[in-house]
Order: C-alpha cells, then structure tokens, then sequence
C-alpha cells in the first residue's frame, strides 16, 4: 500500500484548503527530502532539477551541475 502525505492550510474554525497529497515515495526520491507540497510537480517529481525555483535560493541552495545542492 503506497502512504501518501497530506498537505493543506488549515483556517481558524479548522476547515482545510490547498489540501494535496503526495505519495512518500516520491519524497523518498528528492535529494533533499523537502516536506513544501509546491516542490514536487504533479507527475510526483521534484523540482530540485529546475534553474527556475527561486524558493531554493531562499532556503539556502546553490545550483550547481544541474540541480540545487
């Protein structure tokens, strides 16, 4: 049975919104194990690979030999 990890922004009264889930082996794949659900692409990816996610800058990484290290 593949486990899924569930994202989403909870409000005040506890409603949830953006809720996405993806499946843990899928973060068990990214390099970094980042737990942000805007980081993997729909097809379960990773965006470790992509010159153009500036959050990685924030967080620290460096692109180097075609991904963020």
């Amino acid at each position: 049975m593949e486990r899924l990890i569930k994202f989403a922004e909870v409000a005040a009264d506890g409603g949830q919104t953006n809720v996405r889930a993806i499946k843990q082996s899928d973060i068990g794949k990214c390099p970094h194990y980042i737990l942000v659900a805007d980081h993997y692409r729909f097809d379960g990816t990773c965006r470790c690979d992509d010159p153009k996610n500036s959050e990685m800058i924030e967080w620290g990484y460096v692109w180097q030999n075609g991904r963020w290290e």
